[in-house]
């Protein structure tokens, strides 16, 4: 065991001060570590440096993302670098903790240790939802440049499996280097455990409540989510509802009669808030069969609500949801059929229910709490002082 992480910089392209920043990510991240370490420095939105021939380029290219953005560009990452070392210099930290790795690839090797954050390597995530979004121009050369960052680094921490033999395959560096850390659930319950396993346990039997919360409908398994429900109720499962948040899809009309569209509801909006809240309180089941997640937030989120998730077993959310045991994993071509047949028999055995229930709430405490994330993260730290 190394001394003690007394003073961590914190460096993020993002705004670890916003709570809209990255789902929350950075924000509950910054709270987190400010609870285990003397001093958390930040250094935050860092944007990117806009030179006249770089500016005219993204103009000229376009595309949603754009196909020449901006913080990949050399002036851009030179800049953040520049930032980076600046605020090493200044405040003579213990160790260096980016969540960016933006700000690292132009470094100069620091004399602190340095850490990286993240929920998968840049060209691991870029290559996982290459069918949703083409790969920048620049993307190559910025995944050649991450590479050989990530070899100068004292150790590389992310949030799954998948990710660390993601790392160990693009960046070809020792297994040693590589650590896993789940992120938080950035939405909780004000509840107590007590009054929460007291709510599991009356969630009523003689209904199905399952709940889908995602914007990217595609990719987040949307239509997938809708065949399962109308498979539950042609099963004969009573009174099976899916809630759908975070979108407006079109219904087919043969599955009306089973869904409830939401929409958009805002975290920030009190009514909103209390509506989602109410929501994820209430279902059974949170049905999210993602074709592409590189972590997936809203996992962990369900199950600090005692939530099982169902989801396919894709990238990293067999290392978020234990199949089995906290919710229900698939394969990547599974049909419907499947996880009606799972799904079922939870609904016939409540009892069975309940206890899935309970251990995803356990799981959130153990593994998928910021406290648990930041602890982890200083002891790794802490450990190459």
């Amino acid at each position: 065991m190394g001394k003690k992480l007394r003073h961590l910089l914190l460096a993020s392209l993002d705004n670890p001060y916003d709570p809209s920043s990255w789902s929350g990510t950075t924000y509950k991240m910054r709270l987190a570590l400010e609870q285990q370490v003397e001093k958390l420095s930040v250094l935050g939105n860092l944007k990117p440096r806009r030179n006249p021939p770089d500016a005219v380029l993204r103009i000229l290219l376009g595309g949603k993302p754009p196909r020449y953005p901006l913080y990949l560009t050399a002036a851009a990452q030179k800049d953040f670098a520049r930032k980076t070392a600046a605020a090493i210099r200044e405040l003579n930290p213990d160790a260096l903790l980016t969540i960016s790795s933006h700000c690292i690839v132009r470094l100069e090797p620091p004399d602190i240790p340095a850490f990286m954050v993240t929920d998968a390597p840049w060209l691991a995530w870029k290559e996982t939802y290459r069918e949703f979004e083409r790969m920048p121009l620049l993307g190559p050369r910025f995944a050649r440049l991450e590479a050989a960052a990530a070899k100068r680094c004292t150790g590389l921490i992310f949030s799954s499996e998948w990710a660390t033999k993601e790392a160990e395959r693009l960046y070809g560096v020792s297994p040693q280097k590589l650590h896993v850390q789940a992120l938080g659930a950035n939405w909780t319950p004000d509840l107590s455990g007590e009054e929460l396993a007291t709510i599991i346990d009356q969630r009523p039997d003689d209904r199905l409540n399952l709940l889908y919360v995602g914007k990217d409908w595609e990719r987040k398994g949307g239509p997938l989510a809708i065949e399962i429900a109308a498979g539950l109720k042609a099963a004969g499962v009573p009174n099976v509802t899916l809630h759908i948040v975070g979108c407006t899809p079109e219904i087919p009309e043969s599955a009306c009669e089973v869904v409830k569209v939401h929409g958009l509801l805002r975290r920030t909006e009190p009514d909103d808030a209390a509506r989602l809240r109410r929501l994820f309180l209430e279902s059974h089941l949170l049905v999210v069969p993602t074709q592409a997640e590189c972590f997936g937030v809203v996992f962990a989120e369900a199950q600090a609500f005692g939530l099982p998730a169902v989801a396919r077993a894709v990238q990293a959310i067999p290392s978020i949801v234990l199949d089995g045991q906290t919710g229900i994993l698939e394969s990547r071509d599974a049909a419907a059929e499947h996880y009606v047949q799972r799904i079922r028999k939870l609904a016939e055995d409540r009892t069975e229910y309940r206890r899935m229930a309970h251990a995803a709430r356990q799981h959130f405490e153990v593994a998928l709490s910021w406290k648990r994330f930041a602890e982890g993260t200083v002891r790794l730290i802490e450990e190459s002082l």
